[in-house]
């Protein structure tokens, strides 16, 4: 019962959000055989703010949906969601996705005509790979194909340098043994 009550007041006291979506009073709606259609009033129930308790991250629920969002319990039988913003911030990294616009390599990413991320806040390699495998599977197949490809030319080019030296160490073995047979010859 006390849980419940606590859903209640968390029902009372959520922070408002914005309606989302661009649908505003006066929006167009349509246009049929000339008439224009237009929205004269909205009436939604409304959105608020629910933070994930252990990652503090924030999102917006619909008040109808709301009791039932706050309702959410994980796997150890603790609630998910709160209205109440918790007093730590997540902690996000640095690095920035492949395809942002300020990546070093974003001319050659234009030239393939691959698509702009905003993602800026990841904090290891293993997300960004992870980020670029489930967001963005065309460009990171793009990516990594260019990568794998210019591994494969690198390794030919290495193999043959190392052919080629080898090459030339037995052609130096050669005429030293040549030499050396002249010589106890005389």
């Amino acid at each position: 019962m006390t849980q419940e009550k606590s859903i209640q007041e968390q029902l009372r006291d959520a922070e408002v959000a914005e309606e989302p979506g661009n649908m505003k009073p006066g929006a167009v709606v349509g246009n049929s055989n000339g008439m224009t259609m237009t929205a004269s009033e909205l009436q939604s129930a409304g959105y608020v703010y629910v933070y994930d308790n252990r990652t503090g991250d924030r999102s917006v629920v619909n008040r109808n949906m709301l009791e039932q969002q706050l309702g959410k319990r994980r796997d150890d039988d603790t609630y998910a969601f709160t209205t109440t913003k918790p007093e730590f911030e997540r902690q996000y990294g640095d690095l920035k996705c492949l395809l942002h616009k300020e990546d070093p390599n974003r001319a050659e990413y234009d030239r393939m005509g691959l698509a702009y991320c905003t993602k800026d806040n990841l904090t290891a390699s293993h997300d960004l790979r992870v980020h670029m495998q489930k967001r963005h599977r065309r460009e990171w197949a793009t990516i990594d194909g260019e990568r794998i490809d210019e591994e494969r030319i690198r390794e030919r080019a290495r193999q043959d340098n190392l052919a080629e030296a080898i090459r030339l160490l037995a052609e130096r073995d050669s005429e030293s043994s040549n030499k050396g047979t002249k010589n106890a010859q005389k």
